[in-house]
């Protein structure tokens, strides 16, 4: 059985084959850094592949360490001469494990009976919060409740601090402020779908909120769509079939796209996942089509909001009076009359899922930040290399996670940042974490949030 299993593997032996052994992927492995464990860099994991197919080891628990500690950030595969898509090798490794010795019941809950049903969702999260509100999770941390049923439930809890409220889908439909459907300000310029991002719904709305404010303020007509989970993070496990289910799901909920100019979220993850869903469907015949025409319609924030804010390389004479006039208004701007106002130190972290190794977008959220009125734009020293988040491996792993935080923090330190700004919502939640642990006087935002603010003065 074993055996068979194994050779799932072998259509990948080519591609590990590629591996020269030469280890220039290590100094870019965010998990090799924090550990120096070699079977924590791509390498030591090609190794150990080649090895199953080969017959030259077993597939056993023993392997399962080396891969299941990998953030899926791809830096190894940019550092690589024959870029060996280590992260396919893992992805299928997870697969094959999974199929030989079963996946924990927890996790099959989750991606088969929550995560396709948002309704279910919504229940289990919201009882979730309303304990938080009670006070039942610190009641049942201090009595060990946690550690009796798991306790890697306690790093969970550490990551959002207090409530956050009302979910944004519900926001949305009450008319919240700031959250508005099917209307624009002004002529409609473009016909936008909103995926609903189910960190930003469930954990962090008022970005979400800023978002479509800012859309709506841009001349925007917002559709929010009935969206389930994208499905990454059961496809980033090894449950492809799983997240193909979710995948042609998602395609049947949105219908025709023709009412849409473009797809957008602000979580750099979910529109990372929905750009590859053609790849994840390559051997449908139906919904290989319509999930290309999906991709070419998704757009991250940044990415379609840069060119409508930052249409020149130059501002306009009325854009640079109100930027004088926010920056005015900065704290201690009235300490030396007639002094230039201290502009606000921003910087910025890319997710792995948005920038060079997934979609590509690297040179629009940067510029955005710097287009905004009252804000010193400051780069943050290897600003792609991953914070440690990666879904749940903050969870899991969370010394191994806490380690490669922290040389964040220094970094972020290192720059004298007041706003520390991103474009996914596990990034914001681990950052805000790294901030709150490393004592940093540095406010984390989303970019939408950000960007939404800074607009709202002129």
């Amino acid at each position: 059985m074993a055996s068979e299993r194994v050779l799932a593997l072998a259509p990948l032996y080519d591609e590990v084959a590629k591996c020269g052994k030469c280890g220039f992927c290590q100094p870019t492995c965010p998990v090799y850094r924090a550990t120096f464990r070699e079977g924590h860099v791509a390498r030591g994991k090609n190794a150990l592949f080649r090895n199953l197919v080969e017959g030259k080891t077993v597939l056993d628990a023993d392997l399962r360490d080396s891969f299941d500690n990998c953030l899926l950030c791809r830096a190894c595969t940019a550092a690589c001469f024959p870029a060996v898509r280590t992260d396919q090798l893992v992805l299928a490794f997870r697969e094959t494990y999974a199929r030989r010795f079963g996946r924990p019941t927890l996790q099959r809950l989750i991606f088969r009976g929550l995560l396709p049903h948002p309704g279910r969702m919504r229940v289990v999260i919201r009882a979730a919060w309303g304990a938080r509100r009670l006070g039942l999770d610190s009641f049942a941390a201090r009595a060990g409740l946690l550690d009796m049923i798991n306790p890697k439930l306690r790093n969970a809890l550490e990551l959002k601090e207090g409530v956050p409220g009302r979910f944004l889908r519900e926001r949305a439909a009450d008319g919240d402020r700031g959250c508005v459907e099917r209307r624009a300000e002004g002529p409609v310029s473009l016909r936008v779908g909103y995926w609903v991002s189910c960190g930003y719904n469930y954990l962090l709305p008022e970005v979400g909120q800023a978002t479509l404010t800012l859309l709506r303020r841009l001349g925007a007509s917002v559709e929010i769509l009935g969206n389930a989970c994208c499905g990454l993070p059961v496809y980033g496990y090894g449950d492809r079939d799983g997240a193909r289910a979710l995948a042609r799901g998602n395609i049947e909920t949105l219908g025709d796209l023709s009412r849409f100019d473009v797809l957008v979220s602000e979580c750099g993850s979910c529109s990372g996942h929905l750009k590859e869903y053609p790849e994840l469907l390559a051997g449908d015949a139906e919904f290989s089509v319509r999930a290309l025409r999906l991709a070419r319609l998704v757009r991250s924030f940044s990415e379609l909001v840069d060119p409508l804010v930052t249409p020149g390389e130059e501002r306009s004479p009325d854009r640079a009076r109100a930027q004088r006039a926010a920056d005015a208004e900065l704290p201690g701007a009235t300490e030396a009359p007639g002094a230039a106002a201290r502009p606000l130190v921003v910087t910025y972290h890319e997710p792995c899922h948005l920038g060079a190794r997934y979609q590509g977008v690297v040179t629009q959220p940067r510029r955005l930040l710097r287009s905004l009125p009252g804000v010193e734009y400051r780069e943050l020293p290897e600003a792609d290399c991953c914070c440690g988040a990666a879904g749940s491996y903050n969870v899991l792993h969370p010394d191994i996670a806490g380690s490669i935080l922290s040389q964040k923090m220094e970094r972020v330190a290192s720059v004298g940042a007041e706003v520390l700004v991103t474009e996914c919502p596990s990034c914001q939640l681990q950052l805000a974490l790294g901030v709150r642990r490393a004592g940093l006087p540095v406010r984390v935002a989303g970019i939408s949030e950000f960007v939404a603010e800074r607009l709202a003065t002129l």
